[in-house]
């Protein structure tokens, strides 16, 4: 199927835009009031803690001053059995102050501790509203995975990035143990070997590494791939930078030979072969198909916890901003403003259309007051 905006122009993201759309705006109603709700305990807590040192500084000051006057009645009463009182005065003072001490630091300890497990239990909530939807509704992120064979599973970490935003997935992949030849046959890679009968020399001969398990992969803006043997004796190491022209690829055994800093292994390398592992390892590991658990452990802001410091809704606007450029475009592209339009087309050239009212999406914006006002202006409606 393909998705076109109201004038059949094709769209720049292949999806269903107004799904996402719909997704997003329930992701708002539900996440938004929980944060409130946990800023509102915080700020109770808070309240509470200081009300709580300020009762307790009364409190020494009020037994301070019992003692300072019990003292004076004494110097003004200056017989024996004034003196007994005023100690035992004094003693009473104290265990009472400190009763009401412990009785005030007990009522705040099980309030936090309350208020704290309700944070808890809001704050997985969110994280629960939020998985689905951050996995495939935030567009034009940048991505940055990272995958680890363990001597269980095959586990991966994926981080997705945009202004400032960015949340991460940990995953677990169907394949384990993963070997190359799951993606290529034969690939085989010149090393240096002794050889010869009479003198022994060193001569190039050809690895075959397709029996060799994956161990690592790393995809940024730089491509790496750690690959071992079976028994864990030799290990292939391959980084490439940008194009495979430029790639390194060493090979460890009882010491690390950096084959494409050798001019004669670097002429028996079959570069494009790497690169045509390196495209298939790729699709793999961005293939949903593979994975078989996926958990959100994340969300950050600037490298903060979003949640923890309450900036979920900074991270909303940031979605939001992205949001109303794409319906900025199918505005351009659509002849009317109050209602968000695409056609999907399916087999046989049949177009069906998909919207949502702008009033409909500016109502329920509005139910969430002010946040609500906000991201209206930032979604352009």
């Amino acid at each position: 199927m393909t998705f076109v905006f109201q004038d059949s122009t094709e769209m720049p993201y292949q999806i269903n835009f107004i799904a996402d759309l719909n997704n997003f705006l329930s992701i708002v109603e539900q996440t938004l009031p929980i944060e409130n709700r946990i800023m509102e305990l915080k700020n109770q807590i808070q309240e509470e803690e200081e009300k709580f040192e300020k009762e307790i500084t009364m409190l020494n000051s009020f037994l301070s001053g019992l003692n300072t006057s019990l003292d004076q009645l004494t110097t003004q009463y200056d017989i024996e059995p004034t003196a007994k009182c005023k100690d035992k005065l004094k003693e009473s003072g104290i265990e009472c102050v400190e009763k009401q001490k412990e009785q005030f630091k007990i009522a705040l300890d099980d309030l936090t501790r309350n208020s704290k497990n309700e944070v808890a239990r809001m704050s997985s909530q969110m994280r629960n509203y939020l998985e689905p939807f951050l996995w495939s509704g935030v567009y034009n992120t940048k991505m940055v995975k990272h995958i680890t064979s363990t001597t269980e599973k095959l586990m991966g970490k994926i981080t997705m990035k945009l202004s400032g935003l960015s949340f991460t997935y940990e995953t677990t992949y169907a394949d384990f143990p993963l070997q190359v030849k799951k993606f290529m046959n034969e690939i085989s890679i010149p090393i240096l070997s002794r050889g010869g009968l009479i003198h022994k020399e060193d001569r190039i001969k050809q690895l075959d590494v397709s029996d060799y398990f994956i161990k690592r992969v790393y995809i940024d803006e730089d491509f790496q791939l750690d690959l071992e043997n079976k028994k864990g004796t030799k290990k292939v190491k391959l980084l490439v930078p940008g194009e495979i022209e430029n790639a390194s690829l060493t090979y460890v055994e009882e010491g690390a030979i950096d084959i494409t800093k050798s001019e004669e292994l670097v002429a028996q390398l079959d570069l494009y072969k790497l690169d045509e592992l390196r495209q298939k390892v790729v699709d793999y590991v961005g293939d949903e198909a593979n994975i078989v658990s996926r958990t959100l452990v994340k969300i950050e802001l600037d490298d903060n916890d979003a949640i923890e410091s309450n900036e979920l809704f900074e991270c909303v606007k940031i979605i939001a901003s992205q949001y109303g450029e794409i319906i900025n475009d199918i505005f351009a592209h659509g002849i009317t403003k109050k209602e968000i339009v695409i056609k999907e087309i399916i087999e046989g050239g049949i177009r069906n259309e998909i919207f949502i009212s702008v009033d409909e999406m500016s109502n329920r914006l509005s139910a969430l007051g002010g946040d609500g006002l906000e991201l209206k202006g930032l979604l352009n409606i």
